[in-house]
């Protein structure tokens, strides 16, 4: 379903971008007010937002913050500012805020994240705020994203959280932090003519700024800025999670096509996150083929938990690509299977225990660290030193008839992953993933 949404929103923004532009306007803020109303207009068409969850788009501002927002996703009554058109709305019933460029290129590109910098600022304060006064946040999909990204069971409660030692505290609290931040997008119609042109000027960007923008980078950079058909994706676990290596994880990613797919991704994610309602993703037998710009890795500095970047610049030639990439799990071994099976008709962890190492040695002749270590980076699967255990509720097994098989947090993926083949195997939903909490 979000492929046929994408496409229609795709088609109205073109559409109304036509007309726009075969209206002779001579002052750029009439131009931008117009390109603003489109952008919006898309947003909050109903094909875009489920009904009867009392979601809209404004303008406005966000209590407490001096910096107007071209466009905001909220949920519920705002203040109107006056007889204005313009809302006022606390921070936690803003859900996306919408930052419009007409043509983005390195001005525009600056003024806009420090614009959505200001906001996001504004918004961590209120979070970390109601964190402190003991407010009640669910942190299972940050439990969820930590573990896929470091394939360590991540901690039960907060308490817990803030009780990693760093880098891992960092690592799971930012997490956390941007599971109920806004999706700030920065939206450029026009602007670099070409993907390497956009990440060159966000790397300089980054690199100008870099002392400014050290402390706290993951959490004030855009989930989402775009330049025409190209893109710049923030990939914090909301929906979008790439695991890089030496400990570190995919900050910021770029795409060169379906801008309205990943926007729409972004909106659908916050909406079942902070509205708490599933949203029709279908099958997810494709995904976005990014190519990682920034890497962040968090470090320990003296006791404090910081974070280092790198970065990885490619050619125009080498980021040619097609727009989306075939998802297909990793096959597992023998062993490996082995070990998953065992999980499965455990009621909690399994032990990694001398006992197991022995069985896995000698019937698949394999070393039982090398089993758990397929398992585990399959992104379904985490550990400690002493046990494993499957990190979603629905992980399913599929077991092949020479005893190889496939792994997945997504039961219905997997099935339809299968079907595809036309391959006829055996299910098995582990116990674990069951009765998880």
């Amino acid at each position: 379903m979000i492929k046929n949404a994408s496409d229609l929103l795709t088609a109205f923004m073109a559409k109304e971008k036509e007309k726009v532009e075969a209206i002779s306007m001579q002052h750029m803020p009439t131009l931008g007010s117009a390109y603003e109303a489109i952008a919006k207009e898309g947003i909050d068409q109903q094909f875009v937002l489920p009904p009867d969850l009392d979601l809209r788009v404004v303008s406005g501002f966000i209590k407490g913050c001096p910096r107007q927002i071209d466009g905001m996703l909220v949920q519920g009554e705002g203040q109107r500012y006056g007889l204005t058109d313009q809302y006022i709305y606390p921070a936690r019933q803003v859900l996306c805020v919408l930052e419009v460029k007409k043509t983005l290129d390195s001005t525009a590109l600056a003024e806009g994240i420090t614009h959505l910098a200001d906001i996001l600022r504004h918004c961590d304060v209120d979070i970390r705020a109601r964190l402190d006064a003991g407010e009640y946040f669910d942190i299972g999909l940050a439990r969820e994203s930590y573990e896929k990204l470091t394939g360590r069971t991540g901690p039960l409660n907060r308490q817990a959280a803030l009780s990693l030692p760093e880098p891992d505290r960092i690592n799971f609290v930012t997490i956390l932090r941007q599971s109920y931040a806004p999706v700030a997008v920065l939206l450029g119609f026009n602007g670099y003519a070409t993907e390497h042109g956009l990440r060159s000027a966000m790397l300089k960007f980054t690199r100008s700024n870099i002392g400014a923008l050290a402390k706290n980078l993951p959490e004030i950079l855009p989930a989402l800025i775009t330049a025409g058909t190209f893109s710049l994706v923030k990939c914090m676990g909301q929906p979008y999670l790439c695991r890089a290596p030496n400990g570190g994880w995919v900050l910021l990613a770029s795409g060169r096509d379906n801008v309205a797919r990943i926007l729409l991704e972004f909106l659908w994610t916050k909406i079942s996150v902070i509205c708490g309602v599933p949203m029709p993703f279908g099958t997810d037998l494709d995904h976005e083929y990014l190519a990682e710009l920034l890497v962040a890795r968090g470090e320990s500095v003296n006791g404090k938990g910081v974070f280092k970047l790198s970065t990885h610049e490619l050619s125009e030639k080498d980021l040619v690509r097609p727009a989306a990439t075939n998802w297909e799990p990793r096959k597992l071994s023998a062993a490996a299977v082995e070990v998953a099976k065992s999980l499965a008709f455990q009621p909690g962890p399994l032990k990694l225990d001398i006992f197991l190492s022995e069985t896995i040695l000698k019937k698949h002749g394999v070393v039982l660290d090398d089993a758990v270590s397929e398992l585990v980076n399959t992104q379904a699967y985490s550990r400690t030193d002493t046990e494993l255990r499957s990190i979603g509720r629905n992980t399913m097994i599929v077991i092949r008839e020479d005893g190889t098989g496939y792994t997945d947090l997504h039961t219905v993926r997997l099935t339809a992953w299968c079907e595809k083949q036309k391959i006829v195997l055996t299910p098995l939903t582990p116990a674990m993933g069951r009765t998880r909490t």
